[in-house]
């Protein structure tokens, strides 16, 4: 399908360029968001008649997205999620996740703008583009953590906080560190209570021990009596 851009489209045109595309994407993306009209006779004429305007239009747009840009007043997004030791999210983080952490901070941006060609399910300390504008992008720090204390330590380490065989050593914060300890002691404390018979069983062994050390008293008592009648 024959289309003529109305804004700069990567690795497809720059403004005013007449290019085919593959018909669905077309009628999906490009027409309904206003990125192209049909490149029919009547669309030319007209393009040609407004094309100074839009591109002033869209240098004015490029322009505010720069500045944007320029006094963004934060370059991190900070995302808490739940994870285990090695790092694996309890869920995930998408783009709309994203999307919506930065319009808290001040931004408002929609999921769209989020650059991330896939769906985030570890602990992480990485780049993220947001395009503010077709030629416009701005690279923030993306960084899940499990909690506000360890996010600061990735962002002073520049890596997520996991542990691994790989390290052989456990870097966490010492809260985690704190939680996984009581979390194995109530583990421990569960398997005691799971296996009642072998504590049974070492009662029953004392027991034993405590009758036959008085059987054995019991007998010299009775030799020493047998010697003193003699």
């Amino acid at each position: 399908m024959n289309i003529i851009l109305l804004e700069r489209i990567e690795k497809l045109g720059q403004i005013g360029d007449l290019v085919t595309v593959k018909s669905g994407y077309a009628r999906n993306f490009l027409l309904p968001h206003g990125k192209a009209v049909f490149a029919s006779k009547e669309n030319i004429r007209m393009f040609e008649d407004k094309k100074a305007q839009l591109e002033g239009e869209n240098i004015e747009r490029k322009k505010e997205a720069q500045n944007v840009a320029k006094n963004l007043n934060f370059k991190e997004i900070i995302i808490i999620r739940a994870a285990s030791e090695s790092g694996q999210l309890y869920g995930s983080v998408s783009g709309k996740d994203i999307a919506q952490e930065v319009t808290n901070l001040g931004l408002s941006i929609n999921k769209s703008q989020i650059v991330l060609n896939k769906t985030l399910k570890t602990l992480s300390f990485e780049d993220v583009s947001i395009k503010l504008h077709p030629e416009v992008y701005v690279k923030l720090k993306l960084n899940i953590a499990r909690s506000t204390e360890e996010a600061k330590e990735q962002s002073k380490s520049g890596k997520a906080i996991i542990t691994t065989e790989i390290t052989g050593g456990d870097i966490r914060s010492k809260r985690a560190q704190k939680d996984a300890k009581r979390f194995e002691k109530k583990n421990n404390d569960k398997k005691i209570d799971k296996a009642p018979e072998e504590v049974l069983e070492t009662d029953n062994n004392e027991t034993s021990t405590k009758l036959e050390n008085k059987d054995q008293d019991q007998n010299k008592i009775e030799e020493e009596a047998v010697k003193v009648k003699e």
